[in-house]
């Protein structure tokens, strides 16, 4: 019994991968507006009473893709900072790596997901960017601590300068903005705004 039930969990995280995979295709090349059930059954290669089975409606989908999204981030985020020593170095390893995610990974404008969701939806789906702030103010309070920081409340200020990677989240993902420009032009004001010394 219990190598059935294996099996059968096996089988279901295989079909929700499968459907979130496509969620990211269509996202990725279609955008938003493309995100239908219809589309997501026939991107899997799946009937949509199967896509039905493991998500309800498109706002389901959203939100599992941003989970999914963010708990595949932040596990490459997490293998790439290993290689990083300081925290000057951390936090500059973490600013890029979220902006290249951003270009490659587009998403739709805040605005745009608020409607698409509702504000229940919108809060639910923003519920999993907490492991990342986590990892942003450990960043702070450890460049704080080392002296290469300035003094400054370590929560607040990963809140802020989240906030200014996410103003470059929808242009990115337009393909507006040169990557390397962004990466070294929020790099550089991150860095000051933190009194960065090393």
């Amino acid at each position: 019994m219990p190598r059935i039930s294996g099996s059968l969990n096996q089988h279901r995280a295989a079909m929700r991968e499968r459907i979130l995979l496509a969620v990211r295709e269509i996202m990725t090349e279609d955008g938003v507006d493309r995100l239908t059930m219809a589309e997501v059954a026939q991107r899997s290669g799946l009937n949509r009473s199967v896509v039905y089975n493991y998500f309800a409606d498109v706002r389901a989908l959203l939100i599992a893709h941003a989970q999914h999204e963010t708990g595949r981030f932040t596990e490459e985020l997490e293998r790439a900072l290993r290689d990083a020593g300081t925290p000057t170095e951390r936090i500059v390893v973490y600013i890029r790596r979220q902006l290249a995610d951003f270009a490659a990974h587009p998403q739709p404008a805040g605005p745009e997901l608020a409607t698409l969701l509702g504000p229940d939806g919108y809060r639910e789906m923003h519920a999993h960017v907490g492991p990342l702030g986590r990892m942003l103010t450990e960043i702070i309070e450890d460049g704080v601590r080392a002296g290469e920081f300035a003094e400054c409340d370590p929560a607040a200020t990963a809140h802020l300068v989240h906030a200014c990677l996410g103003a470059e989240r929808y242009p990115l993902g337009q393909g507006v903005r040169d990557l390397d420009e962004t990466v070294g032009r929020v790099t550089t004001f991150v860095l000051r705004s933190l009194g960065a010394t090393a």
